[in-house]
């Protein structure tokens, strides 16, 4: 409730603390809808260590602190001699029968980023898989607030699902998500980048499976997960966005793809959807 009314005035970021339990994750997923930008587990909890516990709410301070003026991300837009892509209220519609497939990246400001990415889409002819850096229980509650936010059909995916059209698959947390032959498999594994589930995964197989029908969108969050399966998907083919750094909580992951020269779009959160959809209706 404090998020929500004091959206418009809080000044700052707020960091929650958490302890792993069921009966909270739905109010925390909607705190992290509502504006809180990310979350540190207490210790004791999924093993976190008192020193691992102080390490990683510093180094999230730290890269929060530091965001850079977004005058630096016009510079970039720029040079990437990007053009500009509409924005408005109407909702995105993305008709059609194509075979390809849209895989989303995002990290800390990432469920509030899903929502308003989300929420402007009407119908879309393909599959949308998410990672989402996501503890498991957190997971499922993320998916249910994000299908009353849009008009798409939100799951959590927890096993091997068979990929439909018009349908959103958030990958369940601590876990990883590879696509082939229209199916999204969950899979266990390490960490790739220090994270599950991985971006770099999701997007690798994608663009294998999918090649120049791939579309990879790399929303906002901290670090790089995104990064080799971005560079994979140009490579084969397909095309790659990302959220500037003027719309972008951490411009970490969608920074680091713009900065090595992979972004075919790079734009304001509000403008990502009409951007999918100029690229999606090519596709055949």
């Amino acid at each position: 409730d404090i998020l929500r009314k004091g959206r418009d005035s809080l000044k700052g970021y707020v960091i929650l603390f958490l302890s792993l339990a069921l009966e909270g994750a739905d109010i925390i997923v909607q705190a992290l809808s509502e504006g809180a930008v990310d979350f540190v587990l207490k210790p004791g909890w999924d093993g976190m260590l008192a020193e691992d516990f102080s390490r990683e709410l510093v180094s999230k301070i730290e890269v929060l602190l530091s965001k850079k003026p977004v005058e630096s991300t016009d510079k970039v837009f720029k040079q990437a001699n990007i053009t500009e892509s509409k924005t408005g209220t109407e909702l995105v519609n993305c008709p059609g029968r194509a075979k390809g497939i849209v895989v989303i990246a995002s990290s800390t400001g990432g469920p509030q980023a899903l929502r308003k990415f989300l929420g402007k889409f009407e119908y879309v002819s393909v599959p949308v898989v998410i990672a989402q850096h996501m503890p498991p229980l957190f997971t499922k509650s993320l998916s249910e607030q994000l299908g009353k936010t849009t008009k798409l059909d939100v799951m959590e995916a927890t096993s091997k699902v068979e990929l439909q059209s018009n349908k959103v698959y958030v990958i369940t947390g601590g876990k990883h998500g590879v696509v082939s032959d229209g199916v999204l498999e969950i899979i266990d594994g390490p960490p790739v980048n220090g994270v599950k589930p991985s971006a770099d995964l999701l997007f690798t197989s994608a663009a294998q499976a999918y090649g120049t029908q791939t579309l990879g969108v790399v929303l906002t969050g901290m670090g790089k997960d995104g990064l080799e399966g971005s560079r994979l998907i140009k490579q084969l083919g397909g095309k790659v966005v990302a959220e500037s750094q003027e719309s972008a909580m951490v411009w970490g992951m969608p920074g680091e793809v713009v900065k090595n020269g992979l972004a075919d779009a790079v734009d304001h959160l509000e403008a990502l959807p009409y951007r999918v959809e100029e690229i999606i209706k090519w596709w055949k």
